[in-house]
Order: C-alpha cells, then structure tokens, then sequence
C-alpha cells in the first residue's frame, strides 16, 4: 500500500512517488497493491516539526477493509515517521494485524 495523496496535491505534483514505487514492487512480486485514501488536503509537512506533523495528519487517511492481516506501506521518504505511523494506525483499524513500514529513504534527523 503506497502512501497517498490527496487528490488536489496529486494534480499539482502530477505523480506519486509511493504509488510508483508500489507499482513497481507489486509487479516483481506479484502481490496486488492496495489504495488508501487521504481525505484531507493537508499543509506541506516540510516546515512542520514532529509533533506539528503528527498533529496534522490526524484523522487524514481511510481505509476501505477488510485488508490482509500482513501490509506493507510503502513511502519514497521517511523524515519523522508521522505520516506512515498515521497510515498504519488507519491499516490496523481496518484489519490489518501487522504493518512494516519500507522506504527507499529516510531524511537526516535533526531535534524538533
């Protein structure tokens, strides 16, 4: 499952890296790709700190279950954890028993 977009920001950027990136893996593995939704148009996490990008995604991603006990999202960047923490605990309500996180980088941390 890649991290999603809200629909206003996926215009603007015209491409989804995580929904690439889970395109990819899902062909050479032969696993389908499951969507979730980000229902809320958000401010950029860029200039937020870590508590401030917890805080704004609250409420922010749905997910149509009943999904497969073991899912994995999939993230182009991990910087402080909070959107995919978000999208897991979304997964988890929907029925998911275990969440891994796989990300093809992680930004350096600084003390926020």
């Amino acid at each position: 499952m890649p991290v999603p977009m809200h629909t206003t920001r996926a215009r603007q950027r015209g491409f989804n890296q995580s929904r690439w990136l889970a395109d990819q893996l899902g062909k050479r593995v032969k696993l389908p790709v499951l969507t979730a939704e980000c229902s809320q148009q958000l401010p950029s996490q860029r200039t937020l700190n870590r508590k401030e990008r917890a805080k704004n995604l609250v409420g922010a991603f749905h997910i149509n279950g009943p999904l497969p006990s073991h899912l994995t999202i999939i993230d182009d960047v991990v910087t402080t954890g909070a959107t995919c923490q978000a999208l897991a605990e979304a997964a988890l309500r929907a029925g998911a028993k275990r969440v891994d996180i796989w990300a093809v980088a992680r930004t350096p941390l600084v003390h926020n």
